[in-house]
């Protein structure tokens, strides 16, 4: 039998993922030029984050929004461990 996913590795692992996916998509909001693609990624910001006051792209959103990323991508991460456990333990 192989052995266990861990989920200190998986948790943080998939939290800096999620966190580094923020940093790009955030990085390229600045990089749009059209207005209907900046309202579009603005409005995806606000559905992604339960419209947490995303009112521009900010130090302050960026700080919250970086540790939202992180902690929805940790808790995914541990979602995925105790599944793929679970399936391994269950699998012949």
């Amino acid at each position: 039998m192989s052995s266990q996913y861990r989920l200190a590795h998986w948790g943080p692992a998939v939290g800096m993922v999620a966190a580094f996916g923020f940093v790009i998509c955030f990085l390229w909001g600045f990089l749009l030029t059209n207005p209907v693609l900046q309202e579009f990624h603005m409005n995806v910001f606000r559905i992604l984050f339960l419209d947490a006051g995303f009112i521009g792209l900010n130090l302050a959103t960026f700080i919250a929004g970086l540790i939202v990323s992180y902690l929805g991508g940790l808790f995914a991460g541990f979602i995925l461990t105790l599944c793929l456990n679970h399936c391994q333990r269950w699998s012949p």
